[in-house]
């Protein structure tokens, strides 16, 4: 049975320490972002990114979004130019999704591009923080059905087939975050916020 914390009745260090316990040993696990729950855990681990694709009935080539501790971090990963640098510094921590190119090979990728986020939220971007690895974020949802935006409607079988589930009631945004492509310099998606990428 999944092993659900809530941080109303649990103190939110926590928490984090029991969700960075879960990502060091490979788990998986369900958590809070500022736009809806994400299930993830390491991105540096193929085995858990097909647990992933696996849970979700996704493909498994189908690329996945990460959440970064800090843009540091981020520049670890992926080529970041001035422009690039200063989008993200005006939009971090945030409910956007921006595509960068990788420099470091992840299995959560099929492509050249990672998707990298840093939720404007209490818990996700500082169990990356704490952990020092992205996590994986894609929504807590089976393929095809409704992102959830609080615990209760995510589906019992997505639910019982993680290791943790951190419950913090209803998510900042309710909706999904914009995605933007910072290669192709093209939003992708409209998502909780709007965003200009030419104002500079």
């Amino acid at each position: 049975m999944v092993e659900i914390i809530s941080v109303s009745l649990y103190d939110l260090n926590w928490a984090l320490e029991r969700a960075a316990e879960i990502v060091k040993s490979e788990g998986v696990l369900i958590y809070p972002t500022d736009t809806l729950y994400g299930i993830g855990g390491t991105a540096i681990s193929s085995k858990v990114a097909e647990r992933v694709h696996k849970i979700k009935g996704t493909e498994p080539d189908k690329p996945m979004s990460v959440v970064m501790a800090d843009i540091n971090m981020i520049e670890r990963y992926c080529r970041v130019d001035d422009w690039q640098r200063m989008v993200l510094e005006k939009n971090l921590p945030g409910p956007f999704t921006f595509l960068l190119p990788l420099k470091v090979n992840l299995p959560v990728s099929s492509n050249n591009k990672l998707g990298v986020r840093i939720p404007d939220s209490s818990f996700s971007h500082r169990l990356s923080d704490i952990t020092n690895v992205p996590i994986i974020t894609s929504s807590a949802n089976s393929a095809g059905k409704k992102p959830p935006s609080r615990l209760e409607e995510i589906d019992g079988k997505i639910l019982s087939a993680v290791d943790v589930a951190i419950d913090i009631g209803v998510t900042r945004y309710h909706e999904a975050s914009a995605v933007v492509d910072l290669v192709e310099k093209k939003i992708l998606r409209k998502g909780a916020w709007e965003i200009e990428l030419f104002g500079y």
